[in-house]
């Protein structure tokens, strides 16, 4: 978790420095000026887990999504307005900020036919984080039940503990996706290509979308004398693939 944790952060201020060299991405885009919140929701979360309060761990991904993919549709939308403009927009009812459904009014360019089963895993990984902020019915009955089984504050197994180091696995995935998306295709190749290729130990490597990505720069030349070799590692190094549709 902490690795994962720690390359959200080198890869999102990645993405951010590589982009800098856009004037229009450091004067006008959200994703500057948010990136810090980002980031801290994702050191919360991990500081949080480590000292056995996973709720508030989740609270913080439901959080850092909500962030990402609101700035992201706002970065999109209004690509061509300043950032008083798109800060007014944020603002306004035009940005449904307490959920993550403008999700489906990105295009996605990088994830090709991959672009719906995308959104509808940001969705529900929004909708499993929500369970945590409210005491529902459901949170209820799942907190009487794991007491008793004798599971408290401190003592949880090993299969919830898994569990929430995979929500904030894909949490962070998520985030580099739309960061990708974000600062556009020339700078996410640049990245992917020139500086994460020979980086087998990337958290994300473990993540079927960023492959996803990852394969959008197949074409470059760079790639050209070794594909094949790219494309096995690439698939042998995913955890977490891409659910299947209707399984």
């Amino acid at each position: 978790m902490r690795k994962t944790v720690r390359d959200l952060v080198y890869s999102i201020r990645l993405c951010a420095l590589a982009a800098s060299r856009w004037s229009a991405f450091c004067e006008n885009y959200l994703l500057p000026t948010f990136l810090d919140d980002i980031v801290e929701a994702a050191l919360t979360a991990q500081l949080a887990i480590e000292n056995g309060a996973l709720n508030p761990a989740r609270r913080e991904l439901r959080y850092m999504l909500e962030v990402a993919v609101n700035i992201a549709y706002v970065d999109e939308i209004r690509a061509k307005d300043s950032l008083d403009e798109r800060t007014k927009y944020y603002r306004s009812k035009g940005v449904n900020k307490s959920n993550v459904d403008h999700i489906f009014d990105l295009p996605l360019r990088l994830l090709g036919d991959q672009k719906t089963s995308f959104a509808t895993s940001v969705r529900d990984a929004w909708v499993r984080a929500s369970n945590y902020v409210h005491l529902t019915k459901r949170r209820l009955d799942e907190k009487l039940q794991l007491r008793e089984q004798g599971i408290t504050l401190g003592f949880e197994t090993t299969e919830i503990l898994k569990q929430v180091v995979a929500d904030v696995h894909e949490a962070c995935s998520i985030v580099m996706v739309l960061t990708f998306e974000t600062i556009g295709p020339s700078f996410a190749g640049d990245i992917l290509v020139g500086t994460l290729d020979e980086r087998d130990d990337w958290a994300f490597r473990a993540n079927g979308y960023i492959a996803v990505v990852d394969s959008h720069f197949d074409y470059k030349h760079e790639r050209k004398d070794s594909l094949d070799q790219i494309i096995q590692r690439r698939n042998g190094r995913i955890r977490f693939p891409i659910p299947v549709a209707g399984a």
